[in-house]
């Protein structure tokens, strides 16, 4: 069986995570896929996610990550 998981934007993926409610400014969308952690390291705030509409291009699931 296929499932497919329509994601429009990061809003609406399970790996959308926050740098803390501590965090000056505001808490900061980041992304805790487990390759964006391999890839881009442990610190939250080296995987911020831009305020766009789509997601960023360094997006794991953009490069064949399983959701």
């Amino acid at each position: 069986m296929i499932l497919l998981v329509d994601i429009k934007d990061c809003n609406d993926c399970r790996h959308l995570s926050h740098t803390g409610a501590f965090t000056r400014g505001g808490a900061k969308l980041c992304c805790d896929h487990d390759d964006a952690v391999s890839s881009r390291g442990d610190d939250c705030f080296k995987r911020v996610i831009p305020a766009t509409a789509h997601p960023p291009k360094w997006c794991p699931l953009l490069s064949g990550g399983k959701y």
